[in-house]
């Protein structure tokens, strides 16, 4: 099976340059830092551990059929972590059906309390077909048909109203064309090749959808439309979180960029009441003199700004919605990211990665100001052949992408969507200024195709 590179994706090991800049904005905390190295708890799936060659803790291939798969986006509900997986190994597509349709993402259901070990890891079970060791893939039913084959994943999810609520990206071209920033038409499609037609079935965008699950993320129904922008998109539910400030607790926030690692995320709040219904959702347009956001209705917000006239179809969004600003073009490069709010910190974080690896953020506020990013996992911490493949290949380790090997190199591994496992965060010891933090979270690596459950110690400002 030929399966895709993610586009735009640097490997860790080839950077030249540092880009990913962003403006420090009046009154934005400095840049988290990090407390000494970002340590590899486990590997969450396949049998065997890429590094170490053990057998893994959870054995996902011969116990769920689960031989490798990324992302793995985390989402409490009732009591349990359900973890979102992208394109999962081997994919259950009925032979010749288009790579881009079948559902094939698994999903997996965590209730360990303990902080993963290596031991241990996350005592992950993960959705079966019955009577079978087959994982069974997250799958849309009803009247709107959904996209979720190649490269059409879930991006996020919330638990609200009684239900999970799932993020997914839909009508993305296996093999797409590259994007580069577009602040001024952010849904703008580059030019069609003969891979990705850039039409409305299929395209370099694609689009963002909304469900709703009330069996764990086994099958979701009630599709809804995502507002524009919001294309690759997660949430939080501001209820849940603990010591939240009170002008803070504004239901449902939805985080969404429209450009997959070519922009920067902007933000909605919805009702507690109405998660599934867009027309009630308020959206970011920018903070106020004194700090607070601005918000405008459903409607304002897909009206938009008089755009440039760029394409047929061209949307600019109102006011100055992006909820940092970076510096150049280069720092519009948001994908896959996880924004949680860190007690120990004081904080909200945000996890993303950037050409050169997992950066994180902080900032009092959901809407901002965040600080600069500060690198917590990258090619400078020595994970070549220790957690992904170089060029030139890591001895028998087992190359997960041999058909894509061009002019005798291997194809390089990097990691991307870094997603914090929240259940776990704790304080840290440590002397000084500021507070500090233990996160746990999740990270894939492109090659190994695998997901692994990863540690890290922050320390941000006093506030």
């Amino acid at each position: 099976m030929d399966f895709r590179v993610r586009p735009a994706f640097a490997p860790l090991l080839a950077l030249v340059a540092t880009v990913a800049a962003s403006a420090a904005e009046t009154g934005a905390p400095g840049p988290p830092v990090r407390i000494g190295t970002t340590e590899k708890i486990c590997q969450l799936t396949g049998d065997t551990d890429w590094e170490t060659g053990r057998p893994t803790p959870g054995r996902t291939f011969a116990n769920f059929g689960l031989d490798a798969a990324d992302l793995g986006y985390p989402v409490e509900h009732a009591g349990k972590l359900i973890l979102l997986f992208g394109d999962s190994w081997p994919p259950p597509h009925p032979r010749g059906s288009a790579a881009e349709v079948p559902p094939d993402d698994a999903v997996g259901v965590v209730v360990r309390r303990e902080a993963p070990t290596t031991d241990k890891c996350l005592e992950m079970q993960v959705h079966q077909k019955p009577g079978t060791r087959l994982f069974a893939p997250a799958t849309i039913i009803g009247p709107t048909p959904v996209k979720q084959g190649f490269f059409n994943v879930p991006s996020g999810g919330v638990s609200a109203a009684d239900a999970l609520y799932a993020f997914f990206w839909t009508n993305h071209c296996v093999d797409p064309n590259p994007l580069r920033p577009a602040a001024d038409d952010p849904l703008a499609r580059p030019e069609a090749s003969q891979k990705c037609p850039e039409t409305d079935d299929r395209n370099s965008i694609g689009r963002g959808v909304m469900a709703r699950s009330e069996d764990d993320g086994r099958t979701f129904s009630h599709v809804v439309a995502m507002p524009r922008g919001f294309v690759y998109a997660t949430a939080v539910n501001t209820q849940s979180q603990p010591d939240l400030p009170e002008d803070q607790r504004l239901g449902i926030l939805i985080f969404g960029v429209p450009r997959y690692r070519a922009s920067v995320p902007y933000l909605a709040q919805a009702p507690l009441e109405t998660p599934g219904n867009p027309a009630t959702w308020r959206f970011f347009v920018g903070r106020a003199p004194d700090g607070q956001p601005r918000w405008v209705t459903h409607a304002e917000w897909m009206r938009g700004a008089p755009p440039p006239a760029q394409g047929p179809r061209p949307w600019k969004p109102p006011g100055e919605p992006a909820i940092f600003v970076p510096v150049a073009n280069a720092g519009h490069c948001v994908g896959e990211f996880s924004i949680t709010y860190n007690r120990p910190l004081g904080m909200w974080l945000m996890l993303h990665q950037c050409p050169r690896g997992v950066s994180a953020r902080v900032a009092p506020a959901p809407w901002g100001p965040w600080s600069t990013p500060a690198e917590i996992l990258g090619g400078d911490d020595g994970v070549g052949c220790r957690l992904v493949m170089t060029p030139e290949g890591c001895g028998n380790r087992r190359d997960f992408w041999p058909a894509k090997q061009s002019n005798g190199k291997f194809v390089a591994g990097g990691f991307y969507a870094p997603y914090v496992l929240n259940r776990y965060t704790g304080a840290a010891p440590g002397n000084g200024p500021g507070r500090r933090s233990t996160i746990y979270w999740v990270v894939s690596s492109w090659n190994p195709y695998q997901v692994s459950v990863m540690r890290t110690m922050l320390q941000s400002d006093t506030r």
